[in-house]
């Protein structure tokens, strides 16, 4: 592999950070401690979903900056999703519609070649939560394979931060958590991420984001997908707590009350469900 040195800071995020290479390239390098194979595997899958047509970041090679495996992509111009919502708050309702067709395309791309299971992938990340015990982890495990499979491409983890505005039109990156299965684990996984917290912890993947951002975006991305939530309506507590709890094992946010408070209420009727809330309010909004 490659030893290479890395130009100026471009960006940073929980796993890695982001750095000038070349004259148009970036190269994404894994903080110490990232298992060394992840950066193969978000090649791998970012040019898997490339191959289906899905607008990602050209891969060009993997390179060893420090020891570390690192993925060099092509440089993208423009600034995220998120930072348009930042800089001009009243674009926000239609880029939030926006996001929910660009997942709604992600969902039509078809499924690309090694891209793991969604059920496989989760069940592995509900082993290793340790805020559970065996038992609840057995209970988890079982739930997710007892909810509808699906064969969609899933990026799993889809905000507006993870959609950069180029002069191109939006391209999608972070592909390391995609996989195969049911659409409406990934919007659920979705609205998790665009969610406030409820006690002023900030959202790393967020920068900036306050609940009276929140829950308006949130409102009109769900609202591009009314028809498959009302069709899981009666499951959607189910998919709120197993989608939650796979969550908890990334150890992606300082706090995790709100992903085990949905845990915990898996057994409520799902009309009292918060996403089952969050899509009434989008609906009592849309028709204001």
């Amino acid at each position: 592999m490659q030893q290479a040195t890395v130009g100026a800071f471009v960006a940073s995020g929980r796993t890695s950070e982001v750095f000038a290479y070349g004259i148009d390239s970036v190269v994404k390098v894994p903080r110490p401690g990232v298992p060394a194979e992840w950066s193969e595997q978000e090649a791998r899958f970012t040019d898997a979903v490339r191959s289906r047509g899905v607008p990602a970041a050209q891969v060009r090679d993997i390179v060893d900056v420090g020891g570390r495996p690192s993925i060099v992509f092509e440089r993208l111009d423009g600034v995220s999703m998120w930072q348009r919502m930042l800089d001009n708050p009243s674009d926000a309702p239609a880029l939030a519609r926006e996001l929910a067709a660009i997942h709604l395309d992600i969902f039509r791309a078809g499924p690309p070649v090694g891209v793991p299971d969604l059920v496989h992938r989760m069940s592995s990340k509900v082993d290793i939560v340790a805020q559970l015990s065996e038992d609840e982890r057995s209970e988890a495990i079982g739930m997710i394979r007892g909810l509808p499979r699906g064969a969609s491409l899933l990026h799993g983890d889809l905000h507006p931060g993870n959609v950069l505005m180029t002069s191109q039109g939006p391209v999608v990156i972070d592909w390391f958590d995609s996989a195969i299965g049911h659409p409406v684990a990934d919007i659920v996984r979705s609205s998790l991420l665009m969610r406030a917290n409820g006690r002023g912890v900030a959202l790393p993947h967020m920068p900036g984001a306050t609940a009276a951002a929140l829950a308006p975006m949130l409102g009109h991305y769900l609202d591009g997908f009314r028809g498959p939530l009302v069709h899981e309506a009666e499951r959607l507590s189910r998919w709120e707590a197993t989608v939650a709890v796979s969550r908890m094992a990334e150890h992606a946010q300082a706090d995790d009350t709100d992903l085990e408070a949905l845990w915990r209420s898996r057994a409520e009727p799902s009309a009292s469900s918060s996403l089952t809330n969050a899509l009434a309010l989008s609906m009592s909004d849309a028709a204001s």
